[in-house]
């Protein structure tokens, strides 16, 4: 894979977690409206508390849609890490960048305090591309930290 491809990919990663982050802040603000909300329905009269449930289940709704949002942007990350984590292989680099996106990618999951849903499609790569590097002996032992630490975070087995 050319250069350009790879700096394409490599950015596009790097893309995705940011849009998947803010994603996360989206969801972190929305909690603590609801938050909000539950400590006032507390003080509140039966009519407040009606219309705080109305709004707390307009929340959740949009809580579920960032979520969704959130896990598609963490996926696409993963599966562009994965394609230059493969050409790594392939090429026997042993100098690699796909550890660096890699490791943003689990470091950001592992922020996350709800479940992250990684994709059957990743989570099969993620286990193909682990059992690739059990083969490369110790040159690529940075990469293969990082796809075991991706795994670890992801609960893939």
């Amino acid at each position: 894979m050319n250069s350009g491809v790879l700096r394409l990919l490599y950015t596009n990663a790097f893309n995705d977690v940011e849009l998947a982050r803010n994603y996360q802040i989206s969801i972190s603000q929305k909690e603590m409206e609801i938050n909000m909300i539950n400590i006032n329905s507390r003080y509140s009269s039966f009519d407040n508390v009606y219309l705080n449930n109305i709004k707390k289940q307009s929340l959740e709704l949009d809580i579920i849609n960032l979520k969704s949002n959130r896990d598609k942007y963490i996926n696409s990350a993963i599966s562009y890490a994965l394609t230059i984590a493969d050409n790594e292989i392939q090429e026997n680099n042993s100098l690699s960048v796909a550890t660096i996106v890699i490791g943003s990618i689990s470091s950001f999951i592992s922020t996350i305090k709800d479940s992250f849903n990684i994709s059957i499609v990743n989570r099969s790569n993620l286990s193909l591309m682990s059992s690739k590097l059990l083969l490369s002996g110790i040159s690529m032992l940075q990469l293969k930290n990082a796809i075991e630490g991706l795994k670890t975070v992801c609960k893939v087995v």
